[in-house]
């Protein structure tokens, strides 16, 4: 689903105003009772609505009057006088005013607080003060509402947000000096790129992305680079399964992973990838860590290498590794090899000699020469978390976390590899510039061992043909999927790996039989 800057979103509107001659009365009442009706999906008894002087102010002046329709007790707080308001909104105002005597413009800051007993009492507050137009620091009485609007979340409260939380940037996803955090953000037509970028995914929670009657076609002709994953997507993406397949049919995943003490990654990575529809699954490992592996997962199959006795891949493995790797469908390197200068010297040649689609995580990352996939052919996906980025790229991990989205499309350009760039919103950026995030998962998948479920979903998504980045897009979405819905039934504070991977396959079927949530 295509991601929209504030411009984009601005030239759509108009698109719809002119081109196709929809009235901007018509639009603004379109969202403001998609906006009512998400706000009273939690059967309010009082909702308060505060409004900016702007259009979006104007959406939440229409979603007031169908909560009231729906015989809520509701209350309007205008941060502006009636003549300040844009012409819609102000047509708006006039509707309202005519079926509701709880509307009250707040010229000044003293004037709003003497009404903050209003908003202690809302069950729901209704947050339209700013829009995508916001490109100055909040001030004044905005900033007084938004500090009094999220004072009052969690106390009684929920906070519903009309198109992005006032306060957010919808270019960065950065606040503007202060922004409102809400529960829920019901964005208009198409999402935009602060929800997903920077404090986005933080502050908008729950996203519902509504239609509020731009055409289609308007939407498909605007260019965007910056996608959003949804399930959707993610589904088209997959191949029907045939009846007459047979285990040959879904690809054979290679999984090289695993050193002295630490043989558990690579057993979550093929548990990960089996669980994801692979067909077969070897893991790979240090013939001298052999030893210390104990297969109670008994549909993966083992391939000791040789290695220098220490327990660790080295030039040894090197050999029978490539041959190993010669007819698998996918490849995965990396979680726990660890980082011995021959375990290095091993990685880049085998990253510069295989010609099998791969996966590079964890200690293969730190290990990792970029020139050595100069020579590759096949497609690479990397799958770095903000400290590993930032050896990769030789910057330091605020400055990659300032800007993540960036960062992953300057590494994707320069080494010619998919990166997958972990964290709360992951980002997925191509080499061409395309970039996608997702938005599922949950703080219960900062645990051990998730990025090693994470690298064989991805695998095995690769080797059973998808394109590259699409592979690598549904595989943090499903991953985060099942994260979410292991959180579901047993809270995250608990929630370790083995949780997740027992989850994909409800993942998986909720997506393809479309029965997944329709909120972000």
């Amino acid at each position: 689903m295509k991601l929209l800057s504030s411009s984009q979103m601005r030239s759509l509107d108009e698109s719809a105003i002119t081109l196709h001659r929809i009235p901007s009365m018509e639009l603004m009442e379109n969202a403001g009772r998609a906006l009512a009706d998400v706000a009273a999906s939690s059967l309010p008894s009082r909702a308060v609505v505060v409004c900016g002087r702007g259009n979006n102010g104007g959406d939440g002046l229409v979603a007031a009057r169908h909560l009231i329709g729906m015989e809520i007790d509701v209350a309007v707080l205008i941060l502006a006088s009636p003549q300040e308001l844009s012409p819609d909104a102000r047509a708006n105002w006039e509707r309202l005013a005519r079926i509701s005597a709880k509307v009250f413009p707040c010229a000044d800051a003293s004037y709003l607080s003497s009404h903050a007993s209003i908003l202690a009492e809302a069950d729901v507050i209704v947050d339209a003060i700013f829009g995508t137009g916001l490109k100055d620091e909040v001030k004044g009485i905005y900033l007084h509402a938004i500090e009094m609007i999220n004072a009052m979340k969690g106390r009684k409260s929920r906070v519903v947000s009309a198109d992005i939380p006032s306060g957010l940037s919808s270019d960065t996803g950065m606040p503007l000096g202060k922004s409102v955090v809400a529960d829920e953000t019901v964005t208009f037509a198409l999402p935009k790129l602060g929800l997903c970028l920077g404090k986005g995914p933080e502050y908008s929670g729950n996203i519902h992305v509504v239609d509020i009657g731009i055409p289609p076609e308007e939407a498909e002709k605007m260019p965007s680079k910056f996608s959003l994953i949804v399930g959707d997507d993610v589904r088209r993406s997959f191949s029907p399964r045939r009846k007459d397949s047979h285990k040959g049919t879904f690809g054979h995943v290679a999984i090289f992973a695993g050193s002295r003490a630490k043989i558990g990654a690579g057993y979550l990575s093929s548990k990960a990838a089996l669980r994801s529809g692979s067909g077969l699954v070897t893991y790979a490992m240090p013939e001298s860590a052999f030893a210390f592996f104990d297969s109670n997962y008994s549909e993966v199959m083992c391939e000791p290498l040789p290695d220098n006795g220490n327990s660790f891949f080295s030039r040894e493995s090197l050999d029978k590794g490539l041959e190993l790797a010669q007819d698998k469908s996918a490849v995965a390197i990396g979680p726990a090899i660890g980082t011995e200068e021959a375990t290095g010297a091993f990685l880049n040649a085998f990253v510069k000699d295989v010609k099998t689609p791969l996966v590079i995580d964890a200690d293969g990352l730190n290990l990792l020469d970029l020139s050595s996939l100069r020579m590759r052919r096949a497609a690479t996906v990397l799958t770095p978390h903000p400290g590993e980025m930032a050896r990769l790229t030789k910057s330091d991990t605020s400055s990659i976390n300032l800007n993540r989205s960036q960062a992953a499309i300057s590494l994707a350009a320069s080494c010619g590899a998919i990166v997958v760039l972990k964290g709360m919103g992951t980002i997925v950026a191509a080499p061409d510039g395309r970039c996608a995030i997702n938005r599922t998962g949950n703080s219960g998948m900062a645990s051990a061992g998730m990025g090693d479920a994470l690298t064989g979903i991805i695998a095995s998504l690769l080797g059973q043909g998808l394109d590259p980045f699409d592979a690598a897009c549904a595989g943090v979405f499903v991953h985060g999927m099942a994260g979410d819905f292991a959180a579901s039934e047993i809270g995250e504070r608990a929630l370790i790996t083995t949780d997740l991977i027992k989850k994909l396959p409800q993942a998986f079927e909720s997506i393809e039989t479309n029965s997944h949530s329709r909120m972000i």
